[in-house]
């Protein structure tokens, strides 16, 4: 691709940072032969400009490519791949600890180093075996730490060790703990595993891809010198054909012995056209019938894919038959669906699509539409449409209906597929059941990606937030009403979420102009100390003013500045180009500027002064009158956070002046700013003249 090419791309992903062109320029970069050079560095630095704490999780994921591709390592772009695997984390990963040890802020720690460690840090779970080149260990995780960043392993040989979060994620080999794995620990010399079965077990239990050089150090540094020499172990190693591969050769499928050669011959088949006959199918019929479940569950993943490969072989009549005895053997067809646990189907989010389709068959073959349409409710959303052009649509309707919660991937697919649902199925996607579903914080991998994909609609699509709106209908005290105390959101996202709600609905803006606002992030911050949140109050008229001028920003300076960096950008290097460097500048003020305006009208209470209550004590919307040393008397008028005028002793309270004179008494004495000392002789209602110029 020509540099104008991607020079193009780059314009149209700052301008417009969707999931789109961000892709493109993806997969422009890709091709780049040294995507690390400074002048690709300074133009991802103006995208970059563009993200924040509340990106999208496609900008995220853009990022976190971005990282693998081992882009110029700068400390803007370490603060933004910072949010973005803050946002794309699971909640349970999404802690201090964990952070810490993907080295974002060490700059010893490469790029590719980072994204190396977040892969691991995604497949790390106690009950993992786990292997330390560096020490020669093997071991199971029996406890990760976020507090003290360590990983505690029971040793496969006796004993326990902890070690540092960062080097298990840097260091450490992640297999699946169950019988057969642990052989990848116990090489013996004679009667132990073979090389080659070996290197197929590595691949088979390994939780990140292994390449067969270092699946040969793994064999290297677990053999010697222990068990045999170097020469010993490169004599093993060099030895080929597996034990598994032997016994299967020239056998039919229908003659496996073990669930593991019934896998192989069927994956030697795999383009063979062979049909089964009587006989063929009678073998296979008992050989399901025999297997013991324990095997069944020992090797999900066989078990899937055995069916899925048996599924061309036969016709319908064939496979019922075949596959009926299976029902509770495989751990993904449970008879009982009231007794089924997420974990038990997590198999659905891990096998390839091209099974997916195979067993759904296989499956409609065997169990009744009834139970069909329910196991369809309790899947991930990638086996939505599969299952869903399988089951009659009344059926799926009504189990999705009857469920008490529908999930993120049930709501996501009903979503996506609006346009052919009808109008009762659409209205389960209301803010009730998205509070519901999002809150769910105890959900296998399969499943975090639609509750994921799930608030990206919530918090950046409009024609999905229209929606919501339009179900709540007048009632936008429900929407203040869940977000207070919904636990998918952080303060500075709930704040984001309504400022974004009331520019769509004017019901909203007036339901959170009278309180509302302030009540639902107030409470939120009595239980976050992190989260700063206080009352802010001023005048109609300085609250329109602050509502223009967001107006302004958003409609008129920011596209300004963003046609101003489009003609500072095609006028060359950046590294000498004071035009670009001034729009960023610009860009930089106009963004905080608006972070500033949002936050500060979701929280503002705006107030008529005229019929503020002035009683005992000093407070907005008052009078004071101070008594100096001197004898001399002043009167200062307490008004909101922005409408102040010192010139004319009108003083917001938000000011040192205004915290000082704020809920006193006549007779008590204060210490102004200045250090003089004073009392106070009078508190009043404020005067016409003054709630005269604070009017609307």
């Amino acid at each position: 691709m020509s540099d104008i090419a991607i020079e193009d791309l780059f314009m149209t992903a700052a301008e417009d940072a969707s999931a789109e062109n961000l892709e493109k320029l993806l997969a422009a970069l890709k091709k780049v032969e040294d995507p690390g050079n400074d002048e690709i560095g300074d133009e991802l630095e103006l995208i970059f400009g563009e993200l924040d704490e509340d990106m999208t999780t496609d900008q995220a994921c853009f990022c976190l490519n971005l990282a693998r591709l081992k882009v110029k390592d700068h400390s803007i772009f370490r603060k933004v791949l910072s949010d973005a695997i803050k946002k794309i984390l699971p909640p349970y990963l999404n802690q201090l600890g964990f952070l810490r040890a993907l080295g974002l802020r060490d700059r010893d720690v490469s790029l590719s180093e980072i994204t190396f460690r977040y892969d691991n840090m995604l497949k790390l779970k106690n009950n993992m075996q786990i292997f330390f080149k560096s020490t020669k260990r093997w071991g199971i995780i029996s406890d990760i730490d976020t507090v003290s960043a360590s990983v505690a392993v029971n040793s496969l040989g006796g004993g326990a060790f902890a070690v540092p979060l960062a080097t298990t994620l840097s260091e450490g080999k992640i297999f699946e703990s169950s019988a057969p794995a642990s052989k990848l620990a116990r090489i013996t010399k004679n009667g132990g595993i073979s090389s080659a079965d070996y290197r197929s077990l590595a691949v088979q239990k390994s939780f990140s891809p292994l390449d067969d050089a270092t699946i040969e150090e793994i064999a290297y540094a677990t053999a010697v010198p222990d068990v045999m020499s170097g020469d010993e172990f490169r004599t093993w190693w060099a030895a080929s054909g597996s034990a598994t591969e032997q016994k299967a050769k020239g056998r039919q499928f229908f003659e496996a012995r073990s669930l593991k050669e019934l896998h192989v011959l069927l994956s030697e088949n795999i383009d063979s056209k062979l049909k089964l006959d009587d006989d063929g199918t009678e073998k296979m019929i008992a050989f399901f019938e025999k297997l013991n479940p324990a095997a069944a569950a020992r090797d999900v993943k066989v078990m899937a894919e055995s069916i899925s490969l048996l599924v061309p072989h036969g016709n319908d009549e064939q496979l019922r038959e075949i596959f009926a005895p299976l029902i509770n053997k495989a751990t993904f067809w449970p008879e009982d669906l009231e007794m089924i646990h997420l974990d038990s189907l997590n198999i659905w989010g891990t096998i390839p699509a091209k099974h997916v389709v195979n067993i759904a068959y296989a499956m409609n073959l065997v169990f009744s539409d009834e139970y069909l349409a329910a196991y369809t409710t309790c899947l991930p959303l990638r086996c939505l449409n599969t299952f869903g052009e399988l089951i009659d649509d009344d059926l799926l309707y009504d189990a999705i209906k009857s469920l008490q919660m529908c999930s993120c991937d049930i709501l996501l697919w009903i979503w996506r597929n609006r346009k052919k649902h009808d109008k009762e199925l659409l209205e389960l996607v209301s803010i009730e059941q998205l509070a519901k579903a999002l809150s769910d914080d105890d959900l296998p991998k399969a499943w975090t990606g639609a509750q994921r994909d799930l608030k990206v609609q919530l918090m950046d699509k409009e024609d999905f937030q229209k929606h919501l709106l339009k179900l709540v209908g007048e009632d936008m005290w429900v929407v203040t009403s869940i977000l207070q105390t919904a636990k998918f959101c952080s303060g500075n996202e709930r704040q984001s979420l309504l400022i974004k709600l009331s520019r769509l609905s004017p019901e909203l803006r007036e339901h959170l102009e009278s309180g509302a606002g302030q009540k639902t992030l107030g409470k939120q911050a009595t239980k976050d100390a992190t989260l700063k949140v206080e009352p802010l109050f001023t005048s109609i008229k300085s609250h329109k003013a602050l509502l223009n001028e967001l107006d302004e920003l958003v409609k008129v300076h920011i596209p300004e500045n963003r046609e101003s960096l489009k003609v500072a950008r095609a006028h060359g290097d950046f590294r000498e180009n004071a035009e670009y460097d001034a729009a960023k500048e610009r860009r930089n003020f106009l963004n905080r500027r608006r972070d500033e305006l949002e936050r500060d009208i979701l929280l503002v209470q705006p107030m008529d002064f005229e019929k503020q209550k002035v009683e005992e004590y000093s407070i907005v919307g008052s009078a004071v009158t101070i008594k100096l040393d001197s004898g001399k008397e002043e009167q200062y008028f307490l008004v909101g956070a922005w409408d102040g005028n010192p010139d004319e002793n009108v003083i917001s309270y938000k000011t040192r002046m205004g915290q000082v004179m704020m809920h006193h008494k006549a007779k008590d004495v204060i210490i102004l700013p200045n250090g003089e000392k004073c009392t106070i002789s009078k508190i009043d209602k404020l005067p016409e003249s003054v709630i005269e110029k604070l009017r609307d």
